[in-house]
């Protein structure tokens, strides 16, 4: 299946924000570039920071940034006026100006932190790492002597040792992760985030007890988050031992046998590592624990699919359309799942769906290839070619993908080329939907 729907794109996607957005840890990877929480949110309260929010919507600029000169001069827990405007800039997709706004601040306020934590928070989203490291460098320094108030001072102090972290960790100097993430934790020693990415830190140093231990407060902090024991198993095969991440799911099922998240973990895990027997066990447990929940809905269809049952897949996607109909995923595997069905009226069907999500994500590569291989099932070469040129043009081939040129390619007798897409396709190390089908006809091409 796709890199849209076969591993761990439903199960914890989120929509990072310029200046905010929350961070998901489910998997024990890096903080993504970018999504860190923001500083300070203007209290709605204040009537200045309000009056300023109407007419910044209404396109009064310098109205709104007089009013918050004035805000910040009578509320000191308030950021400088221009790291404000800089918020609300990019709250509106006006990046240029924000970054305008940020170097006003720095300015008008040069002893002020907030906005060179900000602007390195933009350097490390964009892959600047040097950058990035420089200004929060200055952030940290200046916090040193800094005059704000308690609560600024700490929540400023907090950002920058998440991206000092977040530095580190894309480096993989583990243990400079490690000493910003404890520094985060003595400002805010229940912070979730921060003691999840402080347990990987420790594990990527052998420490295993104290990541166990980290992830159980953790646990105590937030009794939503993930088993501890189940966050373990992920660490350890991410590292590649997978007989320490069995025994650790074991042990995370047996220690919370009715949690619904711990057994997604387990059958998302069983996915992975294609045991497709043991998926689908704990994907239906898990939607006997809960029958309406989407990710399970998903997690079942991808199992089904992957074990060519494409009329329960299609069962299960179409319902998780149903309850979310615009989410990419379950529009795209329904629409497959309905393609490999031998029946007529499926393959309209599933021609159907497919152009509904073109015509709504026609800038996903995914769309145009599950486009293509639905119009090639259809016997619509041509059309098919097309399509699939569509998704082959954003430089970014999914194995399955292509498998499907590969296909249209060996009907058109353009064998050499399709040999190499086959090759470059079955080197894969994840789920391959079309392993065997590539396999195949790669064997039959030699």
């Amino acid at each position: 299946m796709k890199a849209w729907c076969g591993s761990r794109y439903w199960v914890g996607l989120i929509g990072a924000a310029l200046f905010g957005g929350a961070i998901s840890t489910l998997w024990g990877e890096p903080v993504p570039v970018g999504e860190v929480p923001p500083v300070v949110e203007p209290p709605q309260q204040i009537q200045e920071v309000q009056d300023a929010v109407t007419r910044f919507r209404n396109g009064d600029i310098d109205g709104a940034r007089a009013l918050l000169v004035a805000a910040t001069k009578k509320h000191t827990d308030l950021p400088p006026a221009d790291v404000i405007m800089a918020q609300l800039f990019a709250s509106v997709g006006q990046l240029d100006q924000a970054i305008r706004s940020l170097e006003s601040a720095l300015k008008e306020s040069p002893n002020d932190p907030e906005a060179f934590v900000i602007l390195a928070d933009l350097e490390f989203r964009g892959g600047r790492t040097t950058a990035a490291k420089f200004l929060y460098s200055q952030a940290e320094q200046l916090l040193k002597d800094f005059k704000g108030t308690a609560r600024r001072k700490r929540l400023i102090l907090q950002r920058m040792c998440s991206g000092m972290a977040g530095l580190a960790e894309v480096a993989e100097d583990w243990p400079t992760a490690q000493k910003y993430l404890e520094t985060w934790l003595k400002e805010d020693p229940d912070n979730v985030n921060a003691l999840h990415r402080l347990a990987r830190a420790l594990f990527q140093q052998n420490k295993t007890d104290e990541a166990l231990e980290k992830l159980r407060a953790a646990k105590k902090a937030n009794d939503q988050v993930l088993t501890p024991e189940a966050t373990m198993a992920q660490f350890y095969e991410s590292a590649g031992q997978r007989e320490q991440a069995a025994k650790m799911m074991v042990a995370a099922l047996t220690a919370e046998p009715k949690n619904l998240q711990t057994r997604l973990a387990a059958a998302q895990w069983a996915f992975d590592t294609e045991q497709y027997d043991q998926a689908k066990a704990q994907v239906e447990i898990a939607l006997k624990l809960d029958p309406e929940s989407f990710q399970a809905k998903m997690l079942a269809g991808l199992v089904a699919y992957f074990m060519k049952d494409y009329k329960t897949a299609e069962k299960y996607f179409e319902s998780a359309h149903v309850q979310s109909p615009g989410n990419f995923a379950a529009l795209n595997n329904w629409a497959l799942a309905l393609t490999e069905q031998d029946e007529e009226a499926k393959k309209r069907k599933a021609l159907e769906v497919a152009q509904i999500a073109v015509q709504a994500f026609g800038n996903v590569a995914e769309a145009w290839s599950t486009y293509g291989w639905v119009l090639y099932r259809l016997g619509r070469l041509n059309e098919a070619d097309q399509a699939l040129g569509r998704a082959a043009a954003t430089g970014q081939l999914s194995p399955d993908t292509a498998f499907y040129i590969a296909r249209v390619m060996v009907d058109r007798g353009q064998t050499d080329r399709a040999k190499e897409l086959l090759k470059q396709a079955l080197q894969t190390k994840r789920p391959f939907s079309k392993r065997q089908e590539a396999e195949a006809l790669l064997k039959g091409l030699r």
